[in-house]
């Protein structure tokens, strides 16, 4: 088994279990920074059992900061960091948690126009961590309870250029159009779809790897 793949191996097997505790009321992230945790936990209590030899470790890393192209700095959320016999190698994961009440249930969050960009945002992200010296490939997981990302008429000229609905596939190239408090510009390498939308219980869940490499 190579490092990739043992790494992709434990992420599988977490994001299965955050998928099935968050459906079944056991996990209730209620935004970004509590996905964050819960999340590291979750690859916490699994990683030891993949370090196979002495001179193997797997860390959970938080709030890892690294500078992309153009020198924009960036925040990663969590990093998987492999190393054995003195070589290194980080896999980054991005996170969003959409939820459609506030806090206290008193109202909607709306802005789902930033938040489907701040998604493909994310994907551009990690295809940038990707091409990091020592870094391998980038993941990115997303948990909702609302369902105007999955299957919301995105017509609107923000809403259709960033959809985030499951019908869509293949989106690639530049994603360009303004959007307040958001630079509006997105350039994506590889080609990713958004059928891969998951429903447990009141939720739906979707993970996307990088692969402007592949």
């Amino acid at each position: 088994m190579t490092t990739d793949q043992k790494i992709r191996q434990v992420i599988d097997i977490c994001w299965t279990s955050f998928k099935n505790k968050v459906a079944s009321g056991l996990l209730n992230p209620e935004n970004e920074k509590m996905m964050q945790l819960q999340f590291a936990q979750t690859l916490l209590a699994l990683t030891s059992i993949y370090e196979y030899r002495p001179t193997e470790s797997i860390k959970i890393l938080l709030e890892v900061p690294v500078n992309i192209n153009k020198q924009r700095r960036r925040i990663i959320d969590i990093v998987i960091q492999h190393s054995d016999k003195g070589k290194i190698t980080n896999f980054p994961i991005e996170l969003k948690c959409f939820r459609r009440l506030t806090r206290n249930g008193q109202g909607s969050r709306g802005a789902q126009n930033l938040g489907m960009y701040d998604y493909w945002e994310d994907i551009e992200n990690i295809e940038q961590y990707n091409i990091l010296t020592n870094y391998s490939f980038g993941t990115h997981l997303l948990v909702t309870d609302d369902i105007y990302y999955v299957t919301g008429r995105h017509r609107g000229p923000q809403t259709a250029v960033y959809s985030t609905n499951n019908t869509r596939l293949a989106v690639t190239g530049v994603l360009n159009q303004n959007i307040k408090n958001r630079p509006g510009l997105i350039e994506l390498l590889g080609t990713y779809s958004m059928e891969s939308w998951e429903q447990i219980g009141d939720f739906n869940f979707i993970r996307q790897e990088s692969n402007n490499t592949l």
